[in-house]
């Protein structure tokens, strides 16, 4: 799932002194809502509870930056509490680091004074709000479950400028479920196709032909709930053999994608073994001169013929006749 970015300006953010110095502030507050320039976000008090419990590695990162470590949960350099007010952070910084010596020295100056985190929704829900006369007034997404990858400070808590903000907000891509809530989010160089009443870019399918014609796309698994997704998942499992015009190696890929998640969704796969597509059984039964039912369907490993030895026949007794031969013409070589 792609990644999503928020900033708190004006919240609490201080340095820490004395034997442990550090840097400590609040990375979400619950009691204010975001305007994200599309729609008017809140996260709902417990959205981090899983991921506290969960103990997730967390890192304090600066401007959201890898080589900006300040801090860590795994190693005990950083440490969150979820409150009533939102989710703050207590970080011990090392000052036999450039980074751990400039961030707590640009807070007191006052130069750093915002937060912000980085994080996955799990479980979202969205209202749409009208006036009197019935006209939509704005659309609110409220954020009840996420996994958390950083928190920290920030020099810039607030972008003005739309396209600017929109990258800093969404740096791994607009989430499918964003994107189907939000139709000004949808850019016109990236095109879409209505499944289930969703408009889905083409990241949202397992196997997409060509990257402009959504009629190449096929067999969608990413949508705004879990309910949906899972249910998708388990269509596409049912209808893998039928999936025509990709090459063996983009079936492949897809089919281990699929299986990916229908684990991580906890959806029970009985054979992982990629189902034979409908045009390799046509292929297989062309082929094959055994009329019998199985082979007729194409389905040579099951022939009901007992001494089947029709050509090209890939069941059970073809096969040992074809281990008899090469034996024979082995022992003829001799």
């Amino acid at each position: 799932m792609p990644r999503e970015v928020r900033f708190i300006q004006g919240g609490t953010l201080r340095s820490k002194k004395g034997d442990k110095p550090g840097i400590a502030g609040i990375a979400s507050v619950y009691t204010q809502e975001y305007d994200a320039g599309y729609f008017i976000e809140r996260i709902k008090p417990g959205a981090f509870s899983r991921a506290l419990a969960e103990s997730q590695d967390v890192r304090c990162l600066f401007n959201h930056d890898a080589n900006n470590v300040l801090g860590r949960t795994k190693s005990g350099t950083l440490r969150l509490a979820d409150s009533v007010e939102g989710l703050s952070y207590d970080c011990d910084t090392d000052p036999n680091t450039t980074v751990g010596r400039d961030v707590p020295a640009m807070i007191d100056r006052g130069d750093i004074d915002g937060c912000s985190f980085s994080f996955n929704v799990r479980k979202d829900t969205w209202q749409d709000e009208f006036d009197g006369s019935g006209r939509w007034v704005r659309s609110i997404r409220t954020i009840e479950d996420l996994d958390l990858f950083d928190v920290g400070p920030v020099t810039f808590p607030a972008y003005t400028d739309t396209s600017v903000k929109v990258r800093m907000l969404w740096p791994d891509g607009i989430p499918a479920e964003i994107r189907s809530h939000v139709p000004a989010l949808r850019s016109e160089s990236e095109p879409t196709k209505k499944v289930d009443g969703e408009e889905l870019t083409r990241k949202c399918f397992l196997l997409a032909g060509d990257p402009d014609k959504t009629d190449t796309w096929t067999l969608p698994w990413k949508f705004s709930t879990d309910e949906k997704t899972k249910s998708h998942l388990r269509d596409a499992l049912s209808r893998f053999d039928q999936v025509e015009g990709f090459s063996e190696e983009a079936l492949d890929k897809a089919w281990k994608k699929l299986l990916m998640l229908c684990d991580h969704y906890d959806i029970d796969v009985a054979n992982k073994e990629r189902p034979k597509s409908q045009k390799s059984k046509r292929d297989q039964w062309e082929t094959c001169s055994c009329d019998c039912a199985p082979c007729a369907s194409g389905d040579c490993e099951h022939c009901s013929v007992p001494d089947c030895d029709a050509e090209n026949c890939r069941c059970e007794a073809a096969m040992n006749r074809s281990l008899l031969l090469r034996a024979r013409a082995h022992s003829a070589a001799a």
